[in-house]
């Protein structure tokens, strides 16, 4: 999906800039209200639009019910992909962030390299005392893993409010980094912080119920609403009369012409939704709303808590949301093959598409219709031979048992040529658009491969050609998560927003490798150009790849001592 990146680069120790966007630094996060606590996140009981409702599996296709083969689970994870982890045994001495965000430099200047950052919440070891310079009063600090950071950004006190109450740090060892939740109503509010019961029925009308008598077009107007007011006139005169006489005043109701409605609250805002830009959602921003939102935005969960009697999730940008109008989506679990060169090895295949599974069928000598075998469920990988067959005008591929399967109902791995100046243990990985598929290489050895959701061609509408870009480059940045949003470019296209969207790989302009938990439709053209994975796939290609990023880190850069690993998109 090629988005706007919002990660922060520090250009000294006050100023920032958002990379594609605009100038701003969020204070450290404020502690959580009395009440809450860090518990497991609620999800909210919105009624879902049609949209938003689960759709049944497709019938499956005509197969004289199978059994059901059991897939063969691929081998446990190896060396090739390692999470780092802080040392858990280590006392310190730890650096703890408050920032937003603060980056980690070659040398101790904020001109010099930068080579990472960490994120608010964040503790990273350190050695040393630390150096003092001008730009950076509060001394720099050796980093145990490499590099420098300011002291500014953050404290050595364990004992600091704005470290006991941190944010939390992404989960590494689950499907996702946080939870996330879905927005599934127009006009939800995000606040600077938690409002009090008069202020959600000013922000949020809808939580209003109309009095006895009284209609819902009655309730008390939204934030930057007017009411109609009743005005005096004086009538017009009739035939021999002035409009002097006593008697042709007359008190009559004249209702002013109602102000336009905010675009939440306007009935034909399903069908406008083209025309909202994402400026426009902060267009009634004040001290205490922030923006609202677009049905179908994510946000990414800090923590949950109960406040003044309703549910509310703290988002990892810091702000406040009413989870009672959300929903929480989990990641999903479909995750490649690491190839073992035995059992798992290429070419592999995968059932992909919108069937519940496929049937694979055995050819007896002679016989005029194959004869069914077993069945493979979606997103099933499957060993394949390489061996292809014609029969009555249909295309099969033999599986490793030798039964054969319709190549129709299946992708297919493809890597294309060798790179150039290949190194004999240099990691890279190759994707292929027209296959759909990706395979990740040690030296000429492949080692893993998956199903990937490239950009959505349209040859016939520039406007709405999201493909993919062809070549080779190198990952250029690396961020555990960032967050993603914009304006759809064509007409038709919403306007979207996903913040922290899970392991994200950048390696040309705003295109990059990343998970996506907002579709499980792995193997079909599905983003905005960049190359969608799974979030489990995406985590193994994130620690597999170039540069690798140190415990606590939050993103890193390659440079000249670690370059990128290659990647290479091919038709």
């Amino acid at each position: 999906m090629l988005l706007r990146r919002l990660h922060l680069q520090y250009l000294g120790p006050s100023a920032c800039v958002l990379v594609l966007a605009s100038c701003e630094r969020a204070a450290p996060p404020a502690p959580a209200p009395a009440d809450s606590a860090r518990v497991t996140t609620r999800v909210g009981s919105p009624e879902l639009p049609k949209e938003l409702a689960p759709k049944p599996a497709p019938p499956v296709p005509s197969v004289d019910a199978p059994a059901t083969a059991a897939a063969e689970a691929p081998p446990a994870p190896t060396a090739w992909s390692v999470i780092p982890s802080l040392p858990a045994d280590r006392k310190g001495p730890w650096f703890h962030v408050t920032a937003s965000s603060a980056g980690v430099y070659a040398e101790e200047n904020f001109d010099s390299k930068k080579i990472g950052y960490l994120r608010s919440g964040a503790k990273v070891l350190y050695t040393g005392s630390p150096k003092t310079k001008k730009n950076c009063t509060s001394g720099w600090y050796a980093l145990e893993s490499g590099g420098y950071l300011c002291g500014n950004h953050g404290t050595t006190d364990t004992n600091h409010p704005e470290v006991k109450f941190a944010p939390a740090q992404p989960n590494l060892a689950d499907v996702l980094p946080y939870p996330y939740a879905r927005n599934a109503k127009n006009g939800t509010p995000l606040y600077k912080t938690v409002p009090s019961r008069e202020q959600m029925e000013r922000y949020e009308p809808y939580l209003l119920k109309p009095k006895d008598g009284e209609k819902p077009s009655d309730k008390r107007p939204a934030a930057g609403e007017t009411p109609a007011v009743a005005v005096v006139s004086a009538a017009s005169p009739g035939l021999g009369a002035t409009a002097t006489d006593p008697g042709l005043l007359t008190a009559t109701a004249v209702t002013e012409p109602e102000p336009e409605k905010p675009w939440w609250q306007r009935e034909d805002s399903k069908d406008r939704l083209h025309e909202l830009k994402l400026n426009q959602l902060e267009s009634d921003a004040d001290d205490l709303l922030a923006k609202r939102m677009v049905s179908g935005f994510y946000v990414a969960v800090d923590k949950s808590f109960r406040w003044n009697n309703r549910p509310w999730y703290k988002t990892t940008r810091g702000l406040v949301a009413p989870s009672d109008r959300f929903w929480q989506t989990a990641g999903p679990k479909y995750k490649g093959v690491e190839l073992d060169g035995d059992t798992w090895k290429l070419p592999l295949g995968w059932v992909y598409g919108g069937r519940k599974n496929i049937g694979s069928y055995r050819f007896d000598n002679g016989a005029k219709q194959p004869k069914n075998d077993k069945s493979y469920d979606r997103f099933a990988p499957l060993p394949l031979t390489g061996k292809s067959e014609e029969f009555n005008g249909t295309r099969y591929d033999e599986l490793a048992d030798g039964s054969w399967v319709k190549h129709s109902q299946i992708r297919v791995t493809k890597p294309g040529p060798m790179p150039a100046n290949l190194g004999e243990n240099e990691r890279w990985i190759d994707v292929n658009l027209t296959t759909q598929t990706l395979v990740a290489f040690v030296g000429t050895r492949p080692v893993f491969a998956t199903l990937i959701s490239s950009g959505k061609q349209n040859k016939k509408d520039k406007d709405k050609d999201h493909s993919t870009p062809t070549g080779e480059w190198r990952v250029r940045e690396k961020h555990v998560t960032t967050t993603m949003d914009g304006d759809g470019t064509a007409a038709g296209d919403l306007p979207y927003s996903i913040e922290d969207v899970p392991y994200v790989m950048y390696f040309h302009r705003a295109y990059a490798l990343h998970g996506a938990f907002w579709h499980n439709n792995y193997g079909t053209q599905m983003s905005h150009g960049c190359v969608n994975l799974s979030p489990l796939d995406a985590k193994y290609l994130f620690f597999f790849a170039e540069p690798m990023i140190p415990a606590g880190f939050h993103g890193a850069w390659s440079n000249d001592a670690h370059p990128g690993s290659r990647i290479v998109i091919h038709e």
